[in-house]
């Protein structure tokens, strides 16, 4: 992305003979790992956010492009992560409010048609239900882009996550997995939840989504 606003078709499996998979899932360990201390923090602040529901969007989007910045390799401070969050409010609350109104609609129309006792009506629950699945999924594909766009929008951010899912299917089927494993040992150990789950998942995230983009910009020099 950078000066890229739209990425290409391509493949996740190897950069000069390196698998870029592998890569990922190395550099999201050591990326966690350097600043676990202060992750673990911003951890805390986004889960405090989340359960006062007004500020989710705002420590979300800092907790990404923050993220974004020790992928790059860039020294980090405490105030890095509310410089990202001011800097990018109206973005990260335009995603929240789309995010919240989707949410809402897809579950209003899951219990309504829970309510219906025919076959036409289960299959658009489970219509509804993978819509919003796959939604959720494009959430976590796009937060990565949106550092990574020079005039980043809401538009181009989902548009290039709807490619990277679309384009690296092995990626993304591995980062659903691991999100899955991550969430089900945060709801059965919650300090693992409150300390580290929520900023590792973002780090897992920004690295797969790196990976793709790196292999685009190798493709198009």
């Amino acid at each position: 992305m950078g000066r890229a606003n739209v990425l290409k078709s391509g493949y996740i499996l190897t950069v000069g003979g390196r698998t870029v998979l592998i890569q990922a899932l190395k550099n999201a360990g050591l990326d966690f790992w350097e600043e676990l201390l202060l992750l673990a923090l911003f951890n805390i602040i986004w889960c405090l956010g989340t359960v006062l529901v007004l500020p989710w969007p705002f420590v979300t989007f800092g907790l990404f492009f923050t993220v974004r910045d020790i992928g790059d390799g860039k020294a980090i401070k405490f105030t890095t992560f509310f410089e990202h969050a001011r800097r990018q409010w109206k973005l990260a609350y335009l995603w929240g409010g789309v995010n919240l109104a989707v949410v809402l609609l897809l579950g209003i129309n899951i219990r309504f048609y829970n309510g219906l006792e025919t076959q036409w009506a289960a299959f658009l629950q489970v219509l509804m239900i993978a819509i919003l699945m796959i939604w959720l999924v494009l959430q976590l594909v796009a937060l990565p882009i949106y550092p990574r766009l020079e005039e980043p929008t809401l538009k181009l951010a989902l548009q290039n996550g709807l490619v990277v899912i679309g384009r690296y299917p092995v990626a993304m089927v591995i980062l659903i997995i691991l999100v899955g494993l991550i969430s089900l040992i945060a709801v059965l150990f919650p300090p693992f939840l409150m300390l580290s789950a929520v900023a590792l998942i973002a780090v897992l995230a920004n690295r797969l989504v790196a990976g793709a983009i790196e292999r685009e910009l190798g493709r198009e020099s």
